[in-house]
């Protein structure tokens, strides 16, 4: 990216309204269908994580971003790897993703190169400083994040790019071909385009076709079947569905009515209806 961060804050389902809240995020978020074995060559069945994933810096699934900072701060990735030829390092499961998909982007023509990937704390903050210095902090904020909210503090997110250096870090990259190949194939290789068009209030970025994140394969693909528009989104619906099975419901309408109870089974970790009361 020049780096991820966002601004929505958790918003949590509680009262008797819950049952309904709950059918509509378990039917609009958890769309995945059970997990079924699968044979050699098999991609993963989509998996949603779950939420100490969400908050767990090792995790490929961690949200960070300016209202979730990394605990600690100043995280450093147990191991990195250098991405062949870059001079950039990511975590070894993103280094071998974002090697696959270069490779398979030159098979398809379109020759990519990694632009950043891991960023330290410190060199985060530098960068920081700097496009403030240059920009103001309001700014800076938009494009860049400040220390312990960046994205590339994790190893997990890699900003790519033209060999040729066309639409380079520049929202004009989304409608290159190569660009465009990433949007359609990205979630193939386990990333998702981070900052989505149109999503600035959500993210607390503007557009960043450039900027892909890790999730792996089977959060990636849970990410697709949910249909949330952000990753920011997704996190605080899954969020919301887990404080609906945690919290104990004192106000449920009474047996018979329209809104009947609802139990979500979460045990493996995937968000579906299993026993609710037909409605009358």
């Amino acid at each position: 990216m020049i780096d991820g961060r966002d601004a929505p804050n958790r918003r949590r389902v509680r009262g008797w309204l819950a049952p309904a809240a709950a059918l509509f995020l378990a039917c609009a978020l958890a769309a995945a269908p059970a997990a079924q074995a699968t044979g050699p060559g098999d991609a993963p069945p989509a998996a949603a994580p779950s939420v100490d994933e969400l908050r767990d810096p090792a995790s490929t699934a961690v949200l960070v971003n300016a209202s979730r900072p990394l605990d600690p701060v100043d995280h450093v990735p147990n191991h990195l790897e250098p991405v062949t030829g870059s001079g950039h390092e990511l975590v070894p499961e993103a280094a071998a993703a974002t090697r696959e998909l270069i490779e398979a982007a030159a098979s398809a023509g379109h020759f990519l190169a990694v632009e950043s990937g891991y960023r330290s704390y410190t060199r985060q903050a530098e960068l920081f400083d700097q496009y403030s210095a240059r920009y103001g902090e309001a700014y800076a904020s938009r494009i860049s994040a400040e220390p312990g909210t960046s994205e590339h503090q994790l190893g997990l997110a890699v900003d790519l790019g033209l060999t040729s250096g066309l639409c380079s870090l520049q929202a004009c990259f989304g409608d290159t071909e190569a660009g465009q190949w990433i949007a359609e194939h990205a979630g193939e290789y386990g990333f998702i385009i981070r900052y989505p068009e149109g999503s600035e209030e959500l993210t607390g970025y503007s557009y960043e076709p450039w900027h892909l994140r890790y999730l792996g394969e089977a959060t990636t693909a849970d990410f697709a079947a949910s249909k949330a528009g952000t990753y920011e989104e997704y996190v605080d619906a899954l969020e919301a569905a887990a404080d609906v099975v945690a919290e104990p419901l004192d106000d449920l309408p009474p047996e018979g009515s329209a809104l009947g109870p609802l139990r979500i089974d979460v045990s493996d970790g995937l968000f579906r209806l299993s026993d609710w009361r037909e409605f009358e």
